[in-house]
């Protein structure tokens, strides 16, 4: 490793890469990079340097950027963690004394990536096969893959059966979508469509390629979305404001409803104040009817103008107590969000290896939770079991009395709710809303002498979380043991035509205003992402708000 700019390529096997000295035929010199394990790499320095080369060169140790990939593939993982080029050069440094350029680096690194990965263009040539034995090897599986008439690749959706065979009858009927770009050497928009278990967990169902953002691609995902999960009843279709997706909910689920995330509304509601941004959020998880208009009336004296542009949105779009079906927790996009930064890694890979690094996700994310909830003992889950304990405690302080059979008048904090046991309805609306008891229903439940789990949605129940992880994500056999029709090994799918900016591409997405970096955040990131810009000061005169060119006062005197 240390003669990296005395070495050459002898030849190269399946699997090996063999290297000899490139300043003597005698030296004994004699390097190989070999595969082992799972595509891992690993150098074998079988002899070293016999010639006078040392001598010469010894101010002028470097290393090749192949030499190096061969190195660092091994080191490259698929745990989320991204090898960084500094990192490369201070490990180089600290076990060889070796001191690398960072060009060399980043080059090492991306030849170390195609080492284990594959090839950018390779991978859309595999993708076929892939996508077919992924479904053979996961029944039920449903993908589609859409190109141009000069085969190059244009869209790609696929949905894992275990994924989507529980949402009609253990999930709630919600989903959240939203679309992220692809790092590294990709170009495109990864969809993703999610929602979240009975213990508030995240739930993927299934997830999309496009080329970009608009109304073509998000209806293209979508209508395939609706053929995965159907349009059940009281559907709600939850995302950020982005107006492709608006049009693609109308036209590929003329039923649901859509939501927008309540968060990214938020952050345009902090230019007015911080007075407007809290009565925004007071109206937006309001339950009640009469606490949703206290806050917008507050507003409309505070801020008429906030006040405005809030009904112009639509309250039914973002207000918990305006939406026409259920939203129970689902008032953000965070649940796409969290997806979406749980692939950050595979969001760098090729398409082939992306799609098979979403599947050990959500192949562990099954295993894990489905070992949880056979091992709880619980007939809740334990967020549900948490929740449902802190409203018992505040039920403690009411007091309830029947009026009818079913029917009870329960006094809280100097107020009275009507709770109706048949209906399972409270007049504070929590109770409707979550489907779960709230403190009023559960003074009258106990009043009944009656157990408050039982008025619990199944969606809730431990049983529904162990069903809801049931499925089965298998991994798929080697690649030489595919066995692959010929209509689908003979289908040619080439890599779009799209071409990235010149120039470093962005690691991280521009924040909006007000917006806090989230636990996922690099320091690096936090540090910039909530800075203000300094207000412009001229050079000139001295003044605020303008620079020295467009100044049309006199300079002051030093």
């Amino acid at each position: 490793m240390k003669r990296g700019t005395e070495t050459k390529v002898v030849r190269s096997d399946p699997g090996r890469v063999y290297f000899s000295c490139k300043h003597s035929d005698n030296c004994n010199f004699d390097l190989r990079a070999s595969v082992h394990g799972r595509g891992m790499w690993r150098v074998h320095k079988l002899k070293e340097h016999s010639c006078e080369g040392d001598l010469r060169t010894a101010k002028k140790i470097k290393a090749h950027s192949k030499v190096v990939a061969a190195f660092v593939a091994n080191r490259i993982r698929d745990d989320g963690e991204v090898i960084k080029p500094k990192s490369i050069m201070a490990e180089l440094v600290r076990d060889f004394g070796i001191k690398i350029k960072y060009d060399v680096a980043l080059r090492a690194r991306n030849l170390g990536m195609d080492m284990i990965y594959g090839r950018v263009d390779d991978s859309f040539l595999l993708l076929p096969r892939y996508l077919y034995a992924l479904k053979e090897a996961n029944p039920g599986t449903l993908y589609d893959l859409d190109v141009d008439v000069d085969c190059r690749f244009k869209h790609l959706f696929v949905a894992l059966w275990a994924s989507i065979s529980p949402f009609y009858f253990h999930l709630r009927p919600v989903i959240v979508v939203d679309g992220t770009h692809l790092k590294g050497k990709n170009s495109g928009i990864l969809f993703v469509a999610v929602t979240k278990d009975g213990n508030e967990a995240v739930f993927p169902l299934a997830i999309g390629v496009g080329p970009i953002e608009n109304d073509e691609s998000w209806k293209w995902f979508m209508s395939h979305l609706r053929g995965a999960c159907g349009e059940p009843d009281n559907l709600l279709i939850v995302s950020d404001a982005h107006v492709s997706i608006a049009n693609a909910v109308k036209s590929e689920f003329p039923n649901a409803t859509h939501g927008i995330c309540y968060y990214h509304l938020l952050n345009k509601m902090k230019g007015y104040g911080p007075g407007v941004a809290e009565l925004s959020r007071q109206a937006a998880y309001a339950y009640e009817q009469s606490d949703y208009t206290r806050a917008m009336s507050a507003m409309a004296a505070l801020k008429p103008k906030a006040y405005e542009k809030l009904l112009r949105v639509g309250p039914e779009k973002w207000a918990r107590s305006q939406c026409p079906v259920s939203r129970y927790s689902f008032l953000t996009s965070n649940a796409a969000e969290s997806f979406n930064a749980r692939l950050l890694w595979a969001r760098r890979l090729p398409i082939c290896s992306m799609l098979e690094a979403v599947r050990l996700v959500v192949e562990q994310w099954f295993n894990d939770r489905l070992a949880a909830a056979q091992e709880s003992d619980e007939n809740l889950t334990p967020e549900a079991k948490q929740k449902l304990s802190a409203e018992l405690v505040k039920s403690r302080r009411y007091t309830a009395k029947r009026t009818t059979e079913r029917k009870y008048r329960v006094r809280a904090s100097g107020r009275h709710y009507m709770v109706d046991l048949q209906k399972q309805s409270c007049e504070c609306n929590e109770f409707n809303e979550d489907q779960m008891p709230c403190s009023h229903a559960i003074a009258a439940i106990t009043e009944a002498n009656e157990s408050v789990e039982d008025y619990v949605h199944s969606y809730y129940w431990n049983s529904s979380l162990v069903d809801t992880y049931s499925g089965d994500v298998n991994h798929l056999p080697p690649i030489e043991n595919w066995n692959i029709p010929f209509r689908i090994a003979s289908q040619l799918v080439l890599p779009n035509l799209s071409r990235r900016q010149a120039g470093r591409p962005k690691e991280t997405r521009v924040r909006s205003a007000g917006e806090r970096p989230t636990q996922n955040t690099s320091t690096a990131e936090a540090s910039t992402s909530s800075k203000k810009r300094a207000p412009k000061t001229c050079g000139l005169c001295g003044g605020s708000g303008h620079t020295r060119r467009s100044c049309k006062g006199t300079a002051t005197d030093a």
